[in-house]
Formats: C-alpha cells, sequence, structure tokens
C-alpha cells in the first residue's frame, strides 16, 4: 500500500496536471481499469481509455484549479477539495476521493461538483 507522502505527492500531480491540462501526464497516474465519477451519481468513466477521452474534452474548456484544503489520508483512500476558476462564473469547490491501489495509481476518482459551492 502506498505511503501517506506517496498518495499525497500523486494527488499534488493530479492537481497540476489537472490544472495545466497535460492530459499525458494526467491519465499516467490512474490504473489501466480505473473508473472516473464525474460529476458523482451523473457520469461514470471506465478504463484509461473513456478517463482519457474525458481528460481531452475536458482540457479544451479554460479553467484553472488550486488546492482548497488540506489532502487527508486513511488507508488507501484521500480527499481534498479544489477551488475551480472559470471566467464568467464565480470560483466554486468541487470535493474529490481518491482509491489507490498497492503501486500508487489512482484506482477510483468521484468528484463532487458544486458550482453553489462558492469561494
Amino acid at each position: 500500500m502506498p505511503t501517506r507522502d506517496e498518495i499525497c505527492s500523486v494527488i499534488d500531480s493530479y492537481v497540476k496536471h489537472l490544472g495545466n491540462h497535460d492530459v499525458d501526464e494526467l491519465v499516467a497516474l490512474f490504473a489501466a481499469d480505473a473508473v472516473q465519477h464525474e460529476p458523482l451519481g451523473v457520469r461514470t468513466y471506465r478504463g484509461i481509455d473513456e478517463i482519457r477521452e474525458f481528460d481531452i474534452a475536458n482540457a479544451k474548456v479554460a479553467f484553472t484549479v488550486s488546492r482548497h484544503s488540506p489532502i487527508v489520508v486513511s488507508g488507501r483512500y484521500a480527499a481534498m477539495q479544489l477551488r475551480v476558476q472559470r471566467e464568467g462564473m464565480p470560483d466554486f469547490l468541487a470535493s474529490d476521493l481518491f482509491e489507490f491501489d498497492d503501486t500508487g495509481k489512482i484506482v477510483s476518482l468521484s468528484v463532487v461538483l458544486d458550482p453553489e459551492a462558492q469561494v
């Protein structure tokens, strides 16, 4: 199982590459059979190919992100909040819940988006 430091490092990389729209580096953080729920309860992407397709489409949207909260780690799970900034919209928060495999790859990501949770 990855250490807390390893998990935090992956999450910091996730935030960096999500924000700079580097799809290849972002997708490299995920296991081949990962699942991404974004937004949770609305859409699910299964496997690296579907996650890549989502990230390619997402990278075409002009936005920036920054970590808004500390990273909270419990075993192979971690959570944090992102501040999402997009021109023409008030800044809002997203809460991300991660699960990691034994090699430190993301196997599950659930994203709760709430544009009404304004910063």
